[in-house]
């Protein structure tokens, strides 16, 4: 949990980013596995914890293909999350969680940048 959170504070330059960052994983996360989805958070150590308790919820109550959809709708690299091995599932989980907040900053990042 605590590189996902160490990766925003790095890289979160403006609040606005936070903001728009939450509504691109809101909005993944609808479209993908449950319209009801909402994330309600202020900082990012509290965007990651509801990142994580999602993905509990997903892979512990439906099916694995909509984990799947979530990782393919994110873009989320086949290649990392084959090399998350070895580790058991609250690890798993927290890596794939890094993994889908770094990209969806990184489309929220470029977004921005070509808006400018």
């Amino acid at each position: 949990m605590w590189d996902s959170v160490k990766y925003l504070d790095e890289h979160l330059v403006q609040q606005s980013f936070l903001k728009d960052l939450v509504l691109q994983i809101q909005k993944d996360f609808q479209t993908t596995v449950d319209t009801d989805i909402v994330f309600s958070v202020e900082t990012p150590s509290e965007l990651v914890s509801q990142v994580i308790g999602q993905l509990h919820r997903i892979i512990h109550s439906t099916n694995v293909s909509r984990f799947s959809s979530l990782l393919y709708r994110i873009d989320v690299s086949e290649r990392d999350i084959k090399a998350i091995k070895n580790v058991d599932i609250d690890e798993y989980i927290e890596r794939v969680a890094y993994l889908i907040i770094k990209r969806e900053f990184q489309k929220v990042y470029i977004r921005k940048s070509f808006q400018e």
